[in-house]
């Protein structure tokens, strides 16, 4: 059946908000985890489904994004016959208050959707971290003869206030049926939030986004999917593993932390799954630690040098450690320079920021300092 699908990921989400990590590049080239961008679980999750045709939506801010992606060959995508396409938006088709919706952006993909040849579509965005398969959810669709297939987790325990605002909670009946949908609600009434990816006959697709724009509606959960729902038509699947939707600072500062739990890890890329998460390759030597170096439950990846203190922190290539200096609970991203005798407690640093000597930088772990990208401290 993988053979007979497709796939699609939005490289924004209007929703999201990283502040300083997305102010120079799209939300699905967000660098996480020492050497992986947003972009690699969703579209590992689709190749390792066997799925061969891609397409990444790229309305803007894409540079790093297409730099990071190339021809797809890291992911086997660089294919005679389909691939990895990347999409350009053809026109902005931009709601009342300027934002592109989700359904306009798959309308402005509207010539690949049509040429593309496969029946089913799976439809997905980029900051939902997971590490799955799309097979029994695309038979499980095929077997309720559903209009629309939404993934959907259930959560551990009832939610913060702040929390339930940014998500999308399921009703689900018997025999896996969508009964109701809660967008951003005030009030939680369920424990099933939806994982933004579902499931679509390509050809009802077309048909549901056209008629969205001819009616002037923009949005894809409110408008394409809530409609959908209040028709009858709408099944869940639902999926029990490790997930994590990066919608804001503090949940990036969460997912990078929680990569140095052995049960998340092991999740995500190791001996729980067959299925790997592919990301761009790049060599570079192994990381040098100096002799009054100290390394306690971090993940440094390769290329870095370290002559200070790293605990349980997350370090991507070429970051420097310098001697007397403390880093704890921080997320440094390639290639910063953290000079002698700092102290980096609680923070999120950017590409190639460069902290001077001395200085100290104390954020909260329930809201880490973020330093942009080349800053000088």
């Amino acid at each position: 059946m993988h053979k007979n699908t497709m796939g699609l990921i939005f490289s924004e989400n209007p929703d999201t908000g990283l502040g300083e990590l997305t102010s120079c590049r799209s939300l699905a080239a967000v660098p996480v985890g020492g050497r992986y961008r947003l972009i690699d679980f969703a579209l590992s999750n689709m190749v390792n489904s066997g799925i061969t045709n891609v397409g990444i939506t790229t309305p803007h801010r894409y540079k790093s994004l297409l730099d990071h992606l190339g021809t797809g060959k890291d992911w086997d995508m660089d294919r005679k016959k389909d691939g990895l396409f990347l999409l350009p938006a053809d026109e902005m088709r931009e709601d009342a208050n300027g934002v592109l919706g989700g359904v306009d952006i798959l309308y402005n993909v509207m010539s690949y959707l049509k040429r593309s040849k496969q029946r089913y579509a799976i439809v997905s965005d980029c900051n939902t971290i997971c590490n799955l398969t799309f097979d029994d959810a695309l038979r499980a669709h095929a077997d309720n003869d559903a209009e629309i297939t939404m993934l959907y987790t259930q959560e551990p325990e009832r939610l913060l206030p702040r929390e339930v605002r940014t998500k999308i909670f399921l009703t689900v009946g018997q025999d896996d049926i969508i009964e109701d949908m809660q967008v951003h609600p005030s009030v939680q009434k369920s424990v099933n939030t939806y994982m933004n990816m579902f499931i679509i006959g390509r050809e009802q697709l077309i048909t549901l986004v056209e008629d969205c724009v001819a009616h002037g509606r923009h949005k894809l959960t409110k408008d394409l999917l809530m409609g959908a729902v209040n028709r009858g038509r709408v099944y869940g699947y639902r999926f029990d593993g490790y997930r994590k939707k990066i919608n804001n600072t503090q949940s990036f500062y969460e997912f990078n932390l929680d990569l140095l739990r052995k049960e998340v890890r092991e999740e995500l890329f190791g001996t729980q799954t067959d299925n790997r998460i592919y990301t761009k390759t790049k060599d570079s030597n192994p990381t040098r630690y100096g002799a009054e170096s100290r390394a306690v439950n971090s993940f440094i990846a390769d290329g870095c040098t370290i002559e200070g203190s790293v605990s349980n922190s997350v370090l991507f290539r070429g970051v420097h450690v310098g001697k007397g200096t403390v880093v704890e609970n921080s997320v440094i991203m390639q290639d910063s320079d953290i000079m002698e005798n700092c102290a980096v407690t609680n923070c999120i640093f950017d590409k190639e920021v460069i902290l001077r000597s001395g200085k100290r930088l104390i954020g909260q772990d329930t809201f880490p300092l973020v330093v942009g990208k080349q800053t000088i401290v």
